[in-house]
């Protein structure tokens, strides 16, 4: 990143417009976790996630 860009710069979207179907792409992975969120037996327990990831205290 360049080091005295503005923060305008910084929290501007890059690149244009998003390419065909990402739309579409973007919403239907949103709309399965939350579909899967629903099922909490199915979900990792907290203490796992930070147990495998070395984040317990």
């Amino acid at each position: 990143m360049k080091p005295n860009q503005p923060l305008t710069e910084k929290l501007s979207e890059a690149g244009g417009t998003p390419e065909r179907g990402y739309d579409a792409w973007k919403r239907a992975k949103i709309e399965k976790g939350l579909e899967q969120a629903q099922d909490r037996d199915a979900m990792i327990p907290v203490a796992q996630i930070l147990r495998d990831f070395g984040l317990e205290r």
